[in-house]
C-alpha cells in the first residue's frame, strides 16, 4: 500500500487540486480508497452532480413488457442522514397492472447517464442495482421503500437506498386499457454516497492485474484472500488516522 501512504503525505492543499480534475468515476474509486481520500473527495463528487450534464436513470418493467425509465437530477444532500436525494427531471406517470396472474412491476437498473460520454462512460453502463426491487402497485397512495445492498468498501457495507412514489388509478379523462390499471408517479430516490461503489472491490482487482501479470504468477496472486486485501486497507486508514493531527482537513460545505 506504498501508494497510499505516498499520497497521504502530500498536504491536502495539492490532494485537492487532483481531486479537481477527477471525473466521477475516478472520484468514486479514490473515497474509496481511505478516510482522508473519502473525506476530501466528498465535495467534488457533489460538483460533478450538480452538473446539468449528469443524470441518473432510473429502469423500470412489468412482465419485461412495459420497460418504462425515469431520469432524476441531484437535489441536495439530506443533512439528518447525509444521503444523496434525486428528484426527477419532469413529473412522469408510468402506467403498470395489478392483478393476481401478472407480476409486480420492478426496478431493475438505476445508472448514471451523461451528455458527454466519453467523461463517465465506465459508470453510464454500471448497473448499481446488484437486485431488482419489487414495487407494490395494490393499493392508491403515497409509498416510500427501503431495499438493503452490500457494497464492497474499507469496510463490507450493508447499505439502504429508498424510492419514493405514488400510486393512483386511472385519471378521469383517460380512457383505461383493462382492468386493475395503476399509474404510478416517482417522486425521489435517496442512497447514500457508497450506493455507488462499484459491486466488486474494483482496488483489489486493478491490484491483481497489475501485480499479477508483473510477477508472471497471475494464477498464484488470484488465490489470495479478498478478505486480506480489504484488511490491507483498513491498515493504511489507520496509518493516516496515526499522523491525522499533522493533516489540516478543509471544512466542507454542503449546499
Amino acid at each position: 500500500m506504498a501508494f497510499i501512504t505516498s499520497f497521504l503525505s502530500l498536504p491536502n492543499e495539492i490532494l485537492l487540486m487532483i481531486f479537481e480534475m477527477l471525473d466521477i468515476a475516478s472520484l468514486f474509486a479514490v473515497s474509496d480508497t481511505c478516510k482522508l481520500f473519502n473525506l476530501l473527495s466528498c465535495e467534488y463528487i457533489i460538483k460533478s452532480f450538480e452538473s446539468p450534464e449528469l443524470t441518473l436513470r432510473l429502469s423500470f418493467n412489468q412482465e419485461y413488457k412495459l420497460k418504462p425509465q425515469v431520469e432524476f437530477r441531484f437535489s441536495h444532500v439530506d443533512k439528518a442522514t447525509n444521503n444523496l436525494v434525486f428528484k426527477p427531471k419532469t413529473q412522469r406517470q408510468m402506467k403498470f397492472y395489478n392483478s393476481a396472474v401478472v407480476r409486480k412491476p420492478n426496478l431493475y437498473n438505476v445508472a448514471l447517464m451523461t451528455d458527454n460520454n466519453n467523461e463517465i462512460s465506465c459508470l453510464s453502463k454500471e448497473n448499481f442495482l446488484p437486485k431488482t426491487a419489487p414495487i407494490s402497485i395494490k393499493n392508491s397512495g403515497t409509498f416510500n421503500k427501503t431495499h438493503k445492498i452490500n457494497r464492497y468498501s474499507n469496510n463490507n457495507l450493508q447499505l439502504s437506498y429508498s424510492f419514493s412514489y405514488t400510486v393512483s388509478t386511472t385519471p378521469e379523462n383517460v380512457k383505461p386499457t383493462r382492468s386493475g390499471e395503476r399509474w404510478i408517479t416517482p417522486t425521489e430516490f435517496s442512497c447514500p454516497f457508497e450506493f455507488f461503489y462499484p459491486q466488486e472491490d474494483s482496488v483489489y482487482k486493478r491490484f491483481m492485474n497489475l501485480f499479477g501479470k508483473q510477477r508472471g504468477n497471475k494464477t498464484s496472486m488470484k488465490k489470495l484472500s479478498k478478505q486480506k486485501w480489504v484488511n490491507s486497507k483498513l491498515i493504511a486508514s489507520k496509518k493516516y488516522e496515526q499522523m491525522h493531527h499533522s493533516v489540516s482537513t478543509p471544512n466542507l460545505v454542503f449546499h
